[in-house]
């Protein structure tokens, strides 16, 4: 008897290894390709900075968080290398930046704080299509920056 059941549940993986699963709506499904992010550069300025210079490529929207402690500034700028305009925004626990709707370019500063805690988001939205965005960010290198990982 246990024989029979570990044959059948054997060839039941197999069967659904083969064939797969498929939802009964697949014509109406959606799929968006992740950001692709490449570092240009990366340095250290005097031991006590750190700048990275990033290449972003992706659709819709994409985000890089910085952690910081209280106290420590970070400078950068932006521009976009290929695609529409978008906008750009800059969060702690609360929204601390937004750039005018529909640029191409913006220079950033700000200084984080406790209240706003230590995770930052830089966020970049564009309306539709492929984008390409150059982004250079100096901070302390205490910091860091995380950047999203595609899945597939």
């Amino acid at each position: 008897m246990c024989k029979k059941a570990a044959i059948a549940v054997l060839l039941f993986a197999m069967v659904f290894s083969i064939f797969g699963c498929t939802s009964g709506n697949s014509d109406t499904a959606t799929t968006t390709k992740p950001a692709s992010i490449e570092y240009i550069r990366e340095s250290k300025l005097a031991n006590i900075w750190q700048m990275k210079q990033i290449q972003l490529n992706f659709t819709n929207e994409t985000s890089i968080t910085i952690e910081l402690a209280a106290g420590d500034k970070v400078d950068g700028y932006f521009y976009v290398v290929g695609g529409g305009t978008i906008s750009f925004t800059i969060s702690g626990l609360t929204q601390i930046y937004a750039s005018s709707n529909g640029t191409t370019s913006d220079r950033f500063s700000f200084t984080a704080s406790q209240e706003q805690g230590i995770d930052y988001k830089l966020k970049f939205t564009v309306g539709s299509g492929d984008t390409s965005v150059f982004l250079e960010i100096i901070y302390p290198v205490t910091g860091s920056v995380l950047v999203p990982i595609g899945t597939k």
